[in-house]
């Protein structure tokens, strides 16, 4: 019976220091200030969009495809920049072998079409990113643009247009956001400061550069994964960085 008492007392020990593990002697450790997670956080905005930032992939000419062309763009929101010039980016699936082109639109609040740019896949399936050109017109502070991207799966038949579209308004900085920039001491920092304000071309432009210039940092792919895992796109998170697309 005393053995027994002895045994249920050790039992007992040994889940209340399961429970609360700072009592057995086991520091708990806070996250590193270096080990920023870039989970993106949307704006609130009084309207949603509904514009469409997957494709169908099932036009009749377009190759079979185990994922969807996909804008990589938060769902049903306004992507927030404070660039004239912002970088865009997309899941294209489709092989750059035989050539095709694929072609950017930019429109306004109207939805007049404001520019327009045709450009040779190349380095494809995986992620492309065009930069709105100098000779394209620049974001206006306090205006939303809409901009679609094509990949022609039939050049002579543009019905077949595999398609995918987003919305983007740029913003002018306020003064707590540069003051958050201004004590940001490393790229992964100001990354976070960017994807906490709702900034999300910034946020995905800038985390990508860093993927390219450090391919096997197994950090910045964690952030990397991250940041896609927050907007439902983890799915994405191994695919390449293709040099594509410019003019």
């Amino acid at each position: 019976m005393k053995h027994l008492k002895l045994f249920l007392l050790f039992v007992l020990a040994g889940i209340l220091m399961a429970l609360n593990p700072t009592k057995s002697g086991v520091a708990q450790h806070p996250l590193s200030a270096q080990e920023v997670a870039v989970e993106f956080q949307p704006p609130d905005q009084d309207e949603s969009t509904t514009e469409d930032r997957q494709g169908s992939s099932s036009r009749t000419n377009c190759p079979a495809v185990s994922q969807p062309l996909t804008a990589l763009i938060p769902e049903n929101n306004i992507g927030l920049t404070l660039s004239g010039y912002p970088t865009f980016m997309i899941y294209v699936p489709y092989s750059s072998t035989p050539p095709r082109e694929v072609e950017f639109v930019l429109l306004d609040e109207e939805d007049n079409q404001i520019f327009k740019q045709k450009m040779p896949l190349t380095g494809t399936p995986g992620i492309v990113k065009f930069k709105l050109p100098q000779s394209a017109p620049m974001l206006e502070v306090g205006k939303q643009y809409r901009w679609q991207f094509f990949y022609q799966c039939n050049p002579r038949l543009r019905a077949e247009d595999d398609m995918v579209e987003g919305a983007i308004a740029r913003i002018n900085p306020n003064e707590t956001l540069i003051r958050q920039l201004e004590k940001a001491t490393t790229p992964l920092e100001q990354i976070q400061v960017y994807a906490q304000n709702g900034l999300w071309y910034e946020t995905v432009t800038l985390l990508a550069v860093l993927r390219q210039e450090k391919p096997q940092d197994p950090k910045i792919l964690q952030e990397w994964k991250e940041l896609l895992n927050s907007i439902g796109l983890e799915s994405l998170a191994n695919e390449p960085l293709s040099p594509c697309c410019q003019p």
